[in-house]
């Protein structure tokens, strides 16, 4: 029996590290979930902005009457 004690403590502190690694892990988680998301609202931006380029230089190009003729306006 005595010899039990000591195997039951070690187990004791394996799960306690192990559950503090477990914390980390969702922290890091939920960091990595809000900078993701960071980065695809910047893509977005990225997006709109090179729609929007793209829509200046098609209507430089064109002029205001091709424009339209082509948009169906």
């Amino acid at each position: 029996m005595s010899n039990l004690e000591p195997r039951v403590s070690k187990l004791e502190w394996r799960v306690d590290n192990h559950s503090n690694q477990l914390t980390r892990l969702h922290n890091q988680t939920s960091e990595l979930r809000d900078e993701l998301h960071n980065i695809n609202k910047s893509l977005l931006q990225i997006k709109w902005l090179a729609l929007g380029v793209g829509l200046v230089i098609v209507g430089e190009s064109l002029g205001l009457g091709g424009m339209m003729k082509i948009l169906g306006v």
